[in-house]
């Protein structure tokens, strides 16, 4: 067969296969796992690799091989993927291991609901603290190798989202793999393979119209280069039909604007969806070359609300993305002088925003209602938020209530840019119909990956500014508000242990965790770092103003006066400059927030020589308490934290022991020093800043975490 021979050629250059690469897994593995498995880890690996193949959890894999039951005894099973893993990074534990016969008995009825198949599948399993098995386990189980692949190849999607699927198929692929038309994952694709597949002699796979490829052999090897037989033979048909989309997309004449404008629409965006009710979201931007094409054809509106590229993406994406069209915004408005300006009128962006949102929420009510009405089970109507929005010239806005999930969107929205590209170069972009994307939508297994995957805390979704978070109270806050589910953004202005500080809670907390430098001192960098955070999440709800030293001195000396000079600079308008960028922000988003201030103790209660320092945080509750006054009609609260004697930076440099002999104190009795006779902690005043960022109403308001001290009691 002509395509077979040519086919087999692009193979020589496309398989990743490496004996030596194998036999380390099987080193690692074999001991406890056996040969087979850690094999199976191995292609899968090389699979889930290629974002071309399978993105995020995509596509699964199995082996049937056989294990050793708690009696001893040893039986056929199947490892097969197990849910919640990705297979770019699967471990053996990732592979339930189910006994055979039993599924394959499961294969011949004639019926069998999502959760009887699930309950089935579990009840086979020899470890019931493993995941649960891959909806398609049974599928696996039924077919003929003893490795099996499932992926979700661009290149095959090119050819199966098409009207003429099933004579594609016959054209490229011929009688090395046989067609399926499309019917609905689990028990029911199952259940057609066994009617429709026949005798499987000769068979290297399966072509899922509008779904993917499925491949098998006796060895890993064979089964994996199977599959890139498979794909190759795609990839090469669509090549000769029409190269891949390259330099087709003119570049912006002024990129930097470009990434201004996607900076300032995120916040406008996030609080047009919060105000209709949709709660918060984190975002992300996409401007990849096929997106930008995408958006750039004459076609685009019509081919991107067709539907998904294939059904196991509508539960990260939705049915269709969000339009928000820029065109006809005028310029009016503009603060030229602002390095974030947006070009646009901001009461019509934001109209526009907002007309948007409703108008996709009105669409997917309606959709919701037509899908209900053939559903046999009672339904509920799940959030009508889009999950990815187009905005022709800039890109695709992508959002997940975490930002992990907005990547994954946003991974997702940009393969499939260029597979809609290729499918409609090629002939006409034809997806799964609307009604089984809404099948996939709220078929309880998909929703049950959903479930598993929310983060909770209650300030899941929001977004927090941290000034001075390398460390002391700063570090200790930024760890306590991402405990509790938020987005933290970090800055402080010494990059070395911003770094460390970053590194540290990102190993905990992953993608939530982000930051940059930031100098207090300078209006300029402040800007600049609370547009990254922008960037960054998508917008800001909560502000940490820490950063501060602890200058001394005496007023009526020159160094007393140069000294309040400076701390003037940092320990208050530090704060102003800060609190005046991120209420911008807050006021794009029209959605609230919460300012929230490092007074001090100070404050109210000066102590010797330290003027130098008490003077400006009794302004910082002045500016507080401005703020809350201000901004209390945009449900924007302010609030501040009296803290003394913290053990941070702040007292190096000798400030202890200078502060301590002021009191005529030991340094470790300085910080005792109080009604509760007890050190109060970086991590006492971090639980106050988390106490204010989830009070609704409270605002004007002053915290005192010092131990107890009666001179510093607030009148």
């Amino acid at each position: 067969m002509r395509v077979a021979t040519t086919t087999f050629l692009l193979i020589a250059m496309a398989s990743s296969f490496r004996d030596a690469d194998a036999s380390q897994f099987v080193s690692r593995y074999e001991s406890r796992w056996g040969t087979d498995v850690a094999l199976r880890v191995y292609t899968s690996r090389l699979l889930g690799a290629d974002p071309a193949l399978v993105l995020h959890g995509g596509g699964n894999t199995s082996v049937k091989t056989t294990a050793r039951e708690h009696t001893g005894e040893l039986v056929e099973v199947l490892y097969v993927k197990g849910s919640g893993w990705d297979l770019g990074g699967i471990e053996p534990a990732g592979f339930p291991a189910c006994r055979l016969a039993p599924l394959l008995k499961l294969c011949a009825l004639d019926a069998l609901s999502d959760e009887d198949m699930v309950a089935a599948l579990r009840s086979q399993m020899l470890d019931p603290s493993s995941p649960t098995p891959s909806v398609e386990a049974l599928l696996h189980a039924f077919l003929p190798g003893k490795f099996v692949d499932h992926t979700h190849a661009d290149a095959v999607l090119t050819l199966q989202d098409q009207p003429n699927a099933r004579e594609l198929a016959q054209e490229v692929w011929g009688s090395a793999y046989r067609y399926i038309p499309y019917v609905m994952p689990g028990f029911a694709l199952a259940r057609r393979v066994v009617e429709l597949a026949g005798d499987l002699t000769g068979v290297h796979g399966l072509i899922l119209e509008q779904h993917g490829i499925f491949t098998w052999g006796e060895t890993a090897q064979e089964s994996y280069e199977r599959m890139m037989t498979g794909v190759a033979a795609a990839a090469e048909w669509r090549a000769a039909k029409r190269p891949p989309v390259s330099g087709s997309v003119t570049p912006s004449r002024d990129a930097t604007g470009d990434d201004r404008i996607r900076a300032a629409n995120m916040p406008r965006v996030r609080g047009a969806l919060a105000r209709a009710g949709h709660g918060a979201f984190a975002l992300s931007w996409r401007s990849d070359e096929a997106i930008l094409a995408l958006l750039a054809h004459p076609n685009a509106r019509d081919i991107t609300t067709r539907g998904t590229v294939t059904p196991d993406h509508v539960i990260r994406t939705k049915p269709r993305p969000m339009w928000l069209e820029l065109d006809g915004l005028d310029a009016e408005g503009l603060d030229t002088d602002r390095p974030d300006a947006d070009r646009f009128n901001t009461d019509a962006l934001t109209a526009r925003c907002e007309s948007s949102v409703a108008d996709y929420a009105r669409w997917y009510a309606d959709y919701f209602a037509r899908g209900a009405t053939r559903s046999v089970r009672p339904l509920t109507q799940l959030d009508a938020a889009p999950r990815v929005v187009l905005v022709p010239g800039l890109g695709a806005l992508t959002l997940g209530r975490t930002l992990v999930d907005a990547r994954v969107a946003g991974d997702i929205v940009a393969r499939s840019a260029q597979v809609q590209l290729d499918a409609e170069a090629v002939g006409r972009y034809h997806p799964v119909a609307e009604a089984d994307l809404f099948d996939v939508e709220y078929w309880t297994l998909e929703q049950a990956k959903l479930s598993a995957s929310k983060s909770g805390g209650p300030l899941a979704g929001k977004i927090a500014f941290v000034t001075g978070a390398a460390g002391g109270i700063g570090l200790a806050t930024s760890e306590q508000l991402l405990a509790q589910g938020a987005h933290v953004y970090l800055t402080d202005r010494d990059e070395t242990t911003l770094s460390a500080a970053i590194s540290r809670l990102q190993a905990r907390f992953g993608s939530r965790v982000a930051g940059s430098v930031c100098d207090v001192t300078q209006t300029e960098t402040v800007q600049r770092a609370v547009t990254s955070a922008v960037r960054a999440f998508g917008g800001v709800d909560l502000l940490v103003s820490n950063a501060g030293t602890a200058p001394q001195g005496l007023l009526h000396t020159q160094r007393g006066d140069d000294a309040l000079t400076q701390s003037m600079d940092l320990n208050l308008l530090g704060h102003q400059r800060v609190a005046r960028a991120v209420t911008d922000v807050m006021l794009a988003q029209g959605i609230g927030g919460c300012l929230l201030f490092n007074a001090s103790k100070s404050a109210v209660n000066q102590g010797p020589e330290f003027g130098p320092y008490a003077v400006p945080k009794a302004g910082l509750l002045a500016l507080m308490r401005q703020y809350a006054v201000d901004l209390g009609a945009h449900g924007i609260r302010a609030n501040a934290v009296n803290a003394d004697r913290i053990r941070t930076e702040l007292f190096g440099g000798g400030v202890l022991e200078a502060r301590a002999k002021a009191r005529g104190l030991t340094p470790e009795a300085y910080f005792q020093q109080n009604l509760l006779a007890r050190e109060t902690t970086a991590q006492d005043v971090a639980a106050a800043f988390a106490w204010l960022a989830n009070a609704p109403a409270t605002t004007g308001c002053v915290i005192t975490v010092d131990g107890g001290n009666a001179a510093a009691f607030m009148r």
